[in-house]
């Protein structure tokens, strides 16, 4: 009986963390995209490695031209090349 009794009160706690949440994930405005864009703070920051140089550079350059950056860097940071970014 327990058992059943801890079974029962362990799944309708579930469904509610999972309501809950969906519940506010719905309400989460739409523009939370753009509000997080905005407060990024400008700056160098890392971004990503790269097992080659070109393909750090390539990744640099087309985050540039899509206008997501300002200027990107690629460094040694053994054993991969980081992607430095300038927002």
């Amino acid at each position: 009986m327990r058992r059943r009794l801890a079974r029962a009160t362990s799944t309708l706690m579930a469904a509610a963390f999972l309501a809950a949440g969906t519940t506010f994930l719905s309400a989460a405005p739409a523009a939370a995209g753009t509000t997080w864009q905005a407060q990024a703070a400008a700056g160098w920051s890392p971004y990503k490695n790269y097992a080659t140089h070109a393909a750090c550079a390539r990744e640099g350059g087309e985050l540039l031209n899509a206008g997501i950056i300002k200027d990107w860097d690629c460094s040694w940071d053994s054993p991969y090349w980081l992607l430095s970014v300038y927002r």
